[in-house]
């Protein structure tokens, strides 16, 4: 079987284009242009031996097909790329499209399921590997796989783990493609999908209404692809990257978002409206990277309010 594979990243698609080229299936890859920078020296470093092909917006769908066609492509595989796929295209290669959709279908489709599965605290992600039509993850799905959410587990950890559990069903998603009897996965159904980008507000904190655990869960769902959950102290934009759940010996009474201790030991303690508290571990200013303590030492004091 010859592969061509579309990715745009490197943990979710780095270990099976490895896999590939150890079997020898691999024929080359597409890259998109914007991420040409980030993506290309690193996949030069694995030295493939293949075409690492460069797609723009306007040209990418005629690029591909030639490419498809000079390679004598069988089977093209998708491990992430943000362009819909024509059905001009999807006709080409003698076996079709494959996508590796790094979320359960069907409720996660779209852009990001692997920050709304954080955000909804979700205890399985996963990912759903199908065939592709004209419609945006859908299509006979040739196999599905739940990934356990580890307690404190981020977004980019979350990514490592999927990734590299993909290469050892390589060998069996290229037998399943070669087998015309194959009977394909049926998925329970879900009364809700999820397929919008996440908004500014999907990636704010919410003091006032949000618990201690759901403050946590999307700072988890956005370090480190969103560069952290965003807030606002003291006329200062901030994100927050990490939190630890606190007890205090003498709860206080505070509004959400209140920062109700503050020291050069332990940082900033923030009260949460769930009469919970939460300690800054790690956040992220205009100016870099700082840490509770740092924050206290900038000025962040007891009574100061996130909003």
């Amino acid at each position: 079987m010859k592969i061509l594979v579309l990715c745009n990243s490197d943990s979710l698609a780095f270990p099976t284009i490895s896999k590939l080229k150890e079997l020898g299936f691999l024929t080359a890859i597409g890259i998109v242009k914007k991420n040409e920078t980030f993506l290309a020296p690193m996949l030069e470093d694995m030295d493939l031996g293949v075409d690492i092909v460069t797609l723009e917006r306007k040209s990418w769908e005629k690029v591909l097909a030639d490419k498809i066609l000079e390679t004598k492509t069988d089977t093209v595989w998708v491990l992430t790329f943000p362009w819909k796929v024509p059905a001009s295209l999807l006709k080409i290669p003698p076996y079709g499209f494959v996508n590796f959709h790094f979320g359960i279908l069907p409720k996660y489709k779209g852009i990001d399921p692997i920050f709304w599965q954080f955000k909804n605290r979700e205890r399985d992600g996963g990912f759903t590997i199908h065939l592709m039509n004209e419609n945006i993850d859908e299509g006979p799905v040739l196999h599905q796989e739940l990934v356990s959410i580890f307690p404190g587990e981020n977004y980019g950890f979350h990514c490592m783990r999927l990734g590299n559990a993909v290469p050892d069903l390589v060998e069996k998603v290229v037998q399943i493609q070669n087998d015309e009897n194959f009977e394909y996965v049926k998925l329970e159904p879900s009364d809700e999908v999820i397929n919008q980008k996440p908004s500014n507000d999907d990636l704010t904190i919410d003091w006032q209404r949000q618990t201690s655990e759901e403050i946590e869960a999307l700072i988890n769902a956005t370090n480190p692809k969103y560069q952290g959950a965003r807030t606002r102290n003291n006329d200062v934009d901030m994100s927050i990257l990490e939190i630890t759940p606190v007890n205090l010996d003498n709860p206080v009474e505070a509004e959400p978002g209140q920062i109700v201790h503050a020291d050069s030991v332990y940082g900033l303690v923030v009260a949460c409206s769930d009469d919970e508290y939460v300690r800054i571990t790690v956040a992220r200013t205009r100016e870099g990277y700082v840490s509770g303590v740092k924050l206290f030492n900038l000025g962040f004091v007891v009574g100061h309010r996130f909003d």
